[in-house]
């Protein structure tokens, strides 16, 4: 699920940048297009998240296992 998201919300963003890009009305334009933007940058902040989750629990998990060996 932490994989699929990110790629989800970005995959969306590109749909949306692109129906922003080729449809000729211009409220859809704009809307698609923030939309689109905002849901990139979503997906970065979003990475950035998941993967500091996972560098944090790394981190646990070394310093339990020193403190053990320092036993």
């Amino acid at each position: 699920m932490q994989i699929v998201l990110p790629s989800v919300v970005s995959g969306i963003g590109v749909v949306l940048l692109l129906i922003g890009i080729f449809v000729d009305q211009s409220i859809v334009r704009f809307a698609c297009i923030s939309l689109g933007a905002l849901l990139l940058w979503l997906d970065f902040f979003i990475t950035m998240a998941i993967f500091r989750y996972h560098v944090r629990a790394i981190n646990g998990r070394l310093r339990r296992l020193e403190e053990h060996l320092d036993r």
